[in-house]
């Protein structure tokens, strides 16, 4: 497995190092010029560093506010006074990132650090002339732990556009694992419908579904919210494997949902079937995603998926609302296929990097200097520890071998604070797979999915190394077509996604053909030829 993901890492290198990653548009690849001083010492005059933070629209596990809270006090006392650095969030959008961070480029306002999950963005910022090159030399002099760790993890390769240095990376652990995500069901319910643990093939689960329905357990087992935005409704269950290479460079991405594809038609079908046998809720276009919660709670629901975390609060108000009912976690399986419905278990992969980072164009010397302290600074395994475990004795214990056990997040942000330390690691790891399922393992309920979140890894690892979990292409240049009309295909995807859920099953093919005809015009096709010019450039990475 480490060779596969090795493999799938050397690729993208090799592919990076073959086009040079040349980004086209506006940027001038001019760097300030400014020299920036390599020694640690406490700046004369404060300087101020912007540092992004992910504000997901709630309050979470009690942090009243995501850029002024305990954890951005303990940052500013730690770190901003020590070096005469204010220490100042700011809050993006994580549903809306490029225009927030268009906003504020607008008004010339961009944070310090820029930084993003997604590589395309990072590319079009480049290219838009939001992030400067630096030099590598003073990076390695100011952070050298941080750049320890991407040399450590192979990817100094990847820092460079046009031949300067654009981009630092934070790492991921089991990078083609999504094993943090889970998603928690009725156990109770699939028992009383005749199963003894949840199918792994999707038609038998339709079956469960409609059998949990006739026995008046739910009226709409699958509940349902509107589905809009990036990263939504992915298709990998449902794609011809080994998959055509352009077809999967140009369409096959986490970004924009790929109406018009055979794909995404298997998997809207699927939607639509599920719809008219009465197992979604005709109202699930008016319903947001804050709901699941209290859908599952009540019984109104047969899922729940959230990130993994030692307190999971749909958990806890499930089992105080429902004493005696029984919660399962959906595990992958392995390799299975589903002759009805395809691949069912073929999922998106990743690669072992993290976040990208890079520096305001507009930030002063000091003020980048100041930024690569803090990710210094973030990285240190002192201060990386207490950001994603807490505090002793309230956040988490200690085993018998030392290793930290987290028994509540109670004042930390998401996910253990996640969007704070995101710029150092993705996930949080103590270098063993059991170890880190066991530090995410709820805990306080009447269930143990210790097991289960072990297995699920172990299914998930078994479909990659079998070639079904394949990582997204990974573009030298910036795509302009993405920026421009990302955000009108995402609601437009959400009104035809609609369309075809809800209508009668004998006008569904027609219907997807028209409606996948105006998602082209609508600017699909644009990206999808961009992507395509891109790649017969010699500007994208291959499948293998």
């Amino acid at each position: 497995m480490k060779k596969m993901l090795s493999r799938v890492l050397a690729v993208v290198l090799a592919g990076t190092m073959a086009f040079g990653l040349t980004a086209c548009g506006k940027s001038s690849n001019k760097n300030t010029g400014d020299k920036i001083d390599t020694e640690w010492k406490k700046f004369d005059n404060t300087v101020t560093l912007k540092v992004p933070v992910y504000d997901r629209g709630g309050n979470s596990n009690g942090v009243a506010d995501v850029v002024n809270n305990d954890w951005t006090k303990w940052v500013q006392e730690q770190f901003g006074d020590k070096w005469n650095i204010k220490v100042q969030y700011v809050p993006i959008t994580r549903s809306d990132v490029l225009t927030d961070y268009a906003l504020l480029a607008a008004d010339k306002n961009l944070p310090t650090i820029c930084a993003e999950y997604d590589y395309p963005k990072m590319t079009q910022w480049i290219s838009d002339g939001y992030i400067d090159s630096f030099d590598m030399d003073t990076f390695k002099a100011i952070a050298p732990t941080y750049y320890a760790n991407m040399e450590k993890t192979g990817l100094l390769n990847m820092t460079k556009v046009s031949g300067k240095d654009y981009l630092v990376f934070g790492s991921r652990a089991y990078g083609f694992s999504t094993y943090t995500w889970a998603t928690f069901y009725r156990l109770d319910w699939v028992k009383a419908a005749g199963y003894d643990k949840f199918p792994d093939k999707l038609s038998d689960q339709i079956e469960c579904y409609k059998k949990i329905k006739a026995l008046g357990l739910c009226e709409y087992p699958l509940g349902g919210t509107r589905v809009t935005g990036a990263g939504v409704d992915q298709n990998h269950g449902y794609r011809d494997y080994p998959q055509n290479e352009e077809l999967w460079a140009t369409t096959g991405d986490y970004n924009i949902p790929a109406l018009s594809t055979e794909a995404q038609k298997r998997f809207l079908k699927v939607a639509n079937e599920e719809y008219n046998l009465g197992l979604i809720d005709p109202e699930f276009y008016l319903k947001e995603s804050s709901d699941a919660i209290a859908d599952f709670v009540n019984g109104k629901s047969f899922q729940y998926s959230c990130y993994l975390n030692s307190t999971i609060q749909a958990l806890e108000s499930f089992y105080a609302e429902n004493p005696n009912g029984e919660v399962g976690l959906m595990v992958c399986p392995g390799y299975v296929t589903d002759d009805a419905y395809h691949w069912s278990t073929a999922y998106r992969a990743g690669l072992n990097l993290g976040a990208y980072v890079g520096f305001s164009k507009s930030a002063t010397a000091d003020e980048k200097k100041a930024a690569m302290m803090y990710l210094e600074w973030l990285i240190t395994p002192e201060n990386l520890f207490t950001f994603q475990w807490g505090v002793e004795g309230k956040n988490f214990e200690r085993d018998a071998n030392g290793n930290p056990v987290a028994i509540s997040s109670e004042g930390m942000g998401h996910n253990s604070n996640v969007d704070y330390w995101m710029l150092a690691e993705a996930v949080k790891s103590l270098g063993n797979i059991e170890l880190d399922v066991k530090a995410v393992t709820p805990q306080n309920i009447p269930a143990d999915f210790f097991a289960d979140i072990l297995a699920n890894y172990n299914g998930q690892k078994e479909v990659y190394e079998k070639g079904f979990a394949n990582v997204d292409c990974y573009f030298a240049t910036s795509i302009a077509a993405e920026a421009e009309y990302a955000q009108t295909l995402y609601g437009k995807y959400e009104e035809y996604r609609n369309k075809l859920t809800t209508c009668k099953p004998e006008e569904f093919d027609a219907l997807y053909d028209e409606l996948s005809k105006k998602y082209l015009e609508d600017g699909y096709q644009k990206v999808i030829d961009e992507r395509s010019k891109a790649l017969k450039d010699g500007n994208g990475t291959h499948l293998k």
